[in-house]
């Protein structure tokens, strides 16, 4: 008997260590996290108010279909001020799930220390109002800790791309993605590249043109999408932003959630 209680205390060693690992880790990545809130509003109230959208038309574009697609969306001043802030050769994490995925992305921690203009944008009150104008209902950035909130996908390498899914919603409210491309070309012809925006609706797979400076909103856990592979000499990067109508989640939800983002800033997600 004792020697089976002995074998049950050894076992649970294992466990002991990873939880306690785990908490360590929860605790120092929260008091990070107190720390990248204020630097987050310092930056706001820097940049975000600076940020203009004269190019918006009086009549938003309709959301029938759970998606919408604007050309030209910011003024030419405004989006050059947001292209120069990204690199097409940053750093970034790559990933490769075989079948599915392969590609690059800059989280949004990250970027709240490479370009932390890139943040203000995805905080400015022009964006919030005319994207709250699109979808019908006020609409909120999503939280400082899902790293989906406002990152930089990167298609950089032949075969870079996403095949079909749907953008879970892990919020109690609905959730919306919202891409802006920044660079989109072959390098070759000057053309853009052959990585297209494909969409399931009512009446079919629709491929949407995203030359730079197009804004697709659409609501991901209702929209399945993918994006075609990148050829050779070939580069696409895009502003990926995501907002909700309540921020708000429940535990299962919010476990999810960081499952989910390992696929794209690796196990470091869980605890964040």
């Amino acid at each position: 008997m004792t020697s089976r209680v002995k074998t049950v205390q050894l076992a649970s060693i294992p466990l002991l260590a990873a939880m306690a690992g785990y908490t360590y880790l929860f605790v120092r990545q929260q008091s990070r996290y107190k720390t990248l809130a204020e630097h987050q509003q310092a930056l706001i109230d820097r940049y975000a108010t600076g940020y203009a959208f004269t190019n918006i038309p009086a009549e938003s574009p309709g959301f029938e279909d759970r998606l919408a697609v604007i050309y030209g969306f910011l003024p030419e001043v405004t989006f050059q001020s947001l292209r120069r802030l990204v690199s097409d050769s940053a750093n970034t994490e790559r990933t490769f799930l075989p079948g599915h995925k392969k590609g690059g992305t800059v989280s949004y921690e990250e970027l709240h220390h490479l370009a932390p203009q890139v943040v203000a944008f995805y905080h400015a009150p022009g964006l919030r109002q005319w994207l709250s104008s699109i979808i019908g209902e006020p609409v909120r950035p999503t939280p400082l800790n899902d790293q989906s909130s406002c990152s930089l996908l990167y298609y950089t390498q032949p075969g870079d791309h996403i095949g079909w899914h749907y953008d879970h919603n892990f919020y109690n409210g609905r959730h919306f993605t919202v891409l802006l491309p920044l660079i989109n070309e072959n390098r070759t012809t000057g053309q853009l590249s052959s990585a297209q925006l494909v969409v399931q609706t009512k009446d079919g797979e629709q491929t949407i043109a995203t030359p730079p400076n197009t804004l697709v909103v659409f609501e991901g856990a209702k929209v399945r999408h993918k994006v075609t592979p990148l050829q050779s000499n070939e580069v696409r990067v895009l502003l990926s932003m995501t907002f909700c109508t309540s921020p708000r989640a429940s535990l299962v939800k919010e476990v999810g959630r960081r499952f989910k983002d390992t696929a794209f800033f690796g196990l470091r997600a869980l605890w964040t």
